[in-house]
């Protein structure tokens, strides 16, 4: 259903490729003017930015600013795109924010809170687990000038970080594919390994190994895809990536993350093979409980074609 409501608006192939740049010019350039300013500053004040190091480690201290600072510019660029993606999904593809977000044209709330509140609960017995099987890797570091400031910052800007990734590759990308394939499959993994690479210049990904850190950014591609595909909408990924961030950003932050904070605790020794298997279980899990609550059913609906514009109208 969520792949049919797609035909809706205008879906020319060269639509897509001109959104995709819009937002590429928004996020990459005009989100960069901060980043800009801070760095024409800090060249007046006699204290050159040392680029080498931020492109490297993604830590603000480079810039010679402050990790809140630091967390809002890494941000704005997606706060950007995913303004900029939506204006052009309603008024340049002509689709209706309802039919975005589900196949029954409507945003379903509650859906995208319970998706948050049953993560959350997830991460935080996973990390009890983390820290019972590494203990000693666990520094606690609050300090309340910077951390309620932190927090500030995530809530008002971190969901739009994650819910431009979400509307990026498991709306706009998903759907597109889904309508060029005709294959929920194929919509599932290709948007999928897309959404891993584009974490590719992350530090973690230099700090630990590519195959080592692939493994979690594609995998939970497929995991926020089989919840689009199955819930036929994207509240429930909308409300899982969300409180994800939030939670790595003020909570539990770790050794070489791509978003440097002044998070309650910090791993110093984090291991991302346990993080892997850790993310497998917990994702397993959730898909568990969301298909009791939302009785999910016709799993085989991945192998399933997706009919084209002309069957659909054939069945109105």
């Amino acid at each position: 259903m969520y792949f049919i409501s797609a035909y809706k608006g205008n879906n020319e192939w060269w639509r897509y490729l001109l959104t995709l740049l819009v937002i590429f010019v928004v996020s990459q350039f005009v989100g960069a003017f901060p980043l800009l300013i801070i760095i024409a500053m800090n060249m007046i004040n006699g204290k050159p930015a040392d680029l080498t190091e931020f492109s490297r480690t993604y830590d603000p201290a480079a810039l010679g600013i402050d990790n809140n600072t630091g967390l809002v510019v890494m941000l704005f660029p997606l706060v950007l795109m995913f303004f900029a993606l939506l204006f052009m999904m309603v008024k340049f593809h002509g689709k209706k924010i309802g039919d975005i977000a589900s196949a029954y044209g409507k945003i379903r709330w509650s859906r995208m809170l319970t998706a948050a509140m049953v993560w959350l609960v997830l991460l935080v017995i996973g990390e009890i687990i983390f820290a019972l099987i590494h203990p000693g890797s666990y520094t606690f570091q609050l300090e309340l000038t910077k951390f309620l400031p932190l927090v500030l910052i995530a809530v008002c800007l971190v969901p739009f970080q994650a819910w431009s990734e979400e509307l990026l590759f498991r709306s706009y990308l998903m759907q597109g594919t889904g309508l060029l394939t005709k294959s929920r499959l194929a919509a599932l993994l290709i948007t999928s390994l897309g959404f891993g690479l584009l974490h590719i210049a992350n530090p973690e990904v230099r700090e630990f190994g590519f195959w080592e850190t692939m493994p979690y950014y594609v995998g939970f591609g497929m995991f926020a895809g089989i919840l689009v595909v199955m819930d036929n909408g994207i509240e429930l990924t909308f409300g899982v990536h969300a409180i994800n961030n939030i939670y790595s950003s003020t909570f539990v932050n770790y050794k070489s993350s791509a978003l440097t904070t002044n998070s309650l605790w910090v791993n110093n020794d984090p291991d991302p093979m346990l993080m892997n298997v850790g993310f497998l279980v917990m994702a397993i899990a959730f898909i568990l409980i969301m298909n009791k609550l939302y009785k999910w059913d016709n799993w085989e609906r991945f192998i399933k074609r997706i009919p084209s514009r002309n069957q659909v109208n054939q069945m109105k």
